[in-house]
């Protein structure tokens, strides 16, 4: 892990892309990273259950920032950019501001299971976006092959539930799409900066600008301030925040886009297909409900497809 995350000396350069071929380390990193991915919706969810949404982001944010600086000071990496870099780091918190916002509200207003699907349509836009964009990663018949047989796997969980889209489930489905867009466009934006910006600090700054950017808007929009004040906060809503902030918000971002700088974005955008059967799955094991065989064969064909996709 320590040669992935490694900060190259030369970042501030414009360069070509890497597009090196996974590794073994890289491919169970890309597995871990997708799995705790897939449980993010779920901690969402125990958040929403104390903190108002925007607000509940803006906190996250403020953990993940504190553990990326911790991080930094550990490894002796520098989090204060240089000129050069500056545009860039601003561009991409753009994007993370806007995917964050719509993700959240998403989760908000539908449900956990079907923002995890929904969200993880994301591979889809990054392997036609990086097909057009990015310099050697095209769309072989291989990797659409792995995204067909790995989008077959999730729509086939969710089959039954197309007719029952309506009122807030409808909004909250249609805000997650625009985030799935969203984020195959912030991973495109991401892979054609990281040779100019060391992750650690792509990761810092979106994060630092997201946690500025959130809390602003729910204190003054969303009452924040008097909700804390009232105190009445769930101990499970907490943990789940923590989990948020430091695990997924400082642990998964800076692996994930120091994979990214190493590898084909759209080789490793495919592992965002794990993320729904994990969902899934831990919703099944939170609500005791029965493993089924739908489950099993739309597992079977994300693994199928993530197999197929990393062949080309």
């Amino acid at each position: 892990m320590s040669e992935i995350l490694a900060e190259d000396a030369a970042t501030a350069k414009p360069q070509v892309p890497l597009s090196a071929r996974l590794t073994l380390g890289s491919t169970l990193l890309a597995v871990l990273i997708s799995v705790i991915w897939g449980t993010n919706p779920t901690a969402l969810k125990i958040v929403l259950r104390s903190f108002p949404p925007i607000g509940s982001a803006g906190l996250r944010f403020v953990l993940a920032a504190a553990g990326v600086v911790l991080w930094c000071r550990l490894a002796g990496v520098r989090l204060w950019p240089r000129r050069s870099e500056t545009p860039w780091l601003l561009g991409n918190a753009c994007f993370f501001v806007l995917q964050i916002a719509t993700f959240t509200l998403g989760v908000n207003w539908g449900t956990a299971s079907h923002s995890i699907v929904l969200l993880n349509t994301y591979p889809l836009f990054v392997v036609v976006l990086a097909h057009l964009f990015i310099p050697g990663d095209r769309a072989t018949a291989w990797k659409l092959a792995g995204v067909g047989a790995a989008f077959a796997g999730i729509v086939s969980l969710f089959a039954g539930e197309w007719g029952a889209w309506q009122g807030t489930q409808l909004r909250g489905d249609v805000i997650q799409m625009i985030s799935a867009f969203i984020l195959g466009l912030e991973i495109i934006y991401m892979k054609l900066i990281v040779d100019r910006v060391g992750p650690e600090r792509v990761v810092f700054w979106q994060m630092a600008v997201g946690a500025a950017v959130f809390l602003v808007y729910s204190l003054t929009r969303e009452g924040l301030a008097a909700h804390l004040a009232r105190g009445e906060i769930r101990v499970d809503s907490l943990l789940a925040l923590g989990y948020q902030g430091l695990v997924i918000g400082t642990f998964c971002f800076t692996v994930w886009i120091s994979l990214l700088r190493r590898h084909r974005a759209s080789a490793i955008a495919v592992f965002g297909f794990i993320g729904p059967v994990v969902g899934v799955i831990l919703g099944t094991l939170a609500l005791s409900e029965p493993f089924t065989p739908t489950l099993g064969v739309s597992a079977a064909l994300v693994a199928l497809g993530v197999a197929l996709a990393n062949l080309g």
